[in-house]
């Protein structure tokens, strides 16, 4: 039994995000990695849940700013992420520079584009990534095309698989750049039993192993309530693990899983 003073710590632990590097995160990473050496854009779809967001920020923290003497950091990849119902180009703007300079830049369009160019330019951006792309005003979409040519910065396009597919898909010389793309894929099947191990191993960290990939009971249940998205399976875990340690116990079964399980239901699961 924990003391009070220990308990909130693990709590506090267990409520701290982490990124895992599962193996399709480390597969899109290569395939990052292999856009930038061929100069290519590209697109990155899938279901929302499933794990883009949180492997974009790490790709962009494994390749974050390097500071340099007497000039701007130099900032090999840049992510951000879009906001709001329909992003036009100001919006855009706006975004990246405020995520390379702390300061609003003003004037009309035209104006704007030119001092991000120049902000990309000064901080050596090779890569740009833009998740919740399908937020992306249509007519936004010809200053994507122009990130390459005009400011030397690579755009990978992050969104949900049917909106921002339907989205490109309206334009015909944005849908030939980003034709090249990664998918995200459900867990499944053996992949859902590695990625329960792994969380297991990797951030429940209980005292007593809960051998939850073993069980076939607890499997299925997380399979029905998650749908295989990884987002769901974390907080499951995540609160399951909680819930054991606040009521004594030091590993999670399936008795525990139970006890949370019915906070969790996907519409239309």
């Amino acid at each position: 039994m924990l003391s009070e003073e220990k308990l909130q710590a693990e709590i506090k632990r267990l409520r701290n995000p982490e990124i895992l590097k599962l193996k399709q995160v480390g597969d899109y990473c290569t395939w990052l990695d292999r856009r930038r050496k061929l100069r290519k854009p590209g697109r990155v779809v899938g279901d929302t849940g499933l794990g883009k967001t949180s492997a974009s920020i790490f790709y962009a923290f494994q390749n974050r700013s390097q500071k340099r003497p007497n000039s701007h950091p130099k900032i090999p990849v840049l992510y951000i992420e879009l906001t709001g119902s329909s992003c036009s180009s100001s919006v855009l703007f706006d975004r990246i520079a405020t995520s390379l300079k702390p300061k609003v830049i003003s004037g009309s369009v035209n104006q704007q584009r030119k001092i991000v160019w120049n902000y990309l330019q000064q901080s050596q951006v090779e890569m740009l990534i833009i998740d919740e792309a399908h937020r992306l005003q249509f007519q936004t979409l010809d200053d994507i095309r122009d990130l390459e040519k005009n400011a030397g910065v690579l755009p990978i396009l992050v969104g949900t698989s049917s909106r921002l597919d339907t989205l490109i898909s309206k334009n015909e010389q944005v849908i030939s750049r980003f034709a090249c793309h990664f998918n995200f894929e459900r867990l499944e099947g053996g992949n859902f039993n590695k990625a329960v191990r792994t969380w297991e191993n990797d951030i429940l960290k209980l005292p007593e192993p809960s051998n939850l990939d073993k069980d076939q009971q607890v499997i299925t249940l997380l399979q029905e309530k998650t749908r295989g998205q990884i987002r769901l399976l974390d907080q499951i875990l995540r609160d399951a693990a909680v819930y054991a340690l606040e009521s004594g116990k030091s590993k999670v079964d399936l008795g525990t899983l139970k006890e949370i399980e019915g906070d969790y239901y996907l519409v239309g699961a």
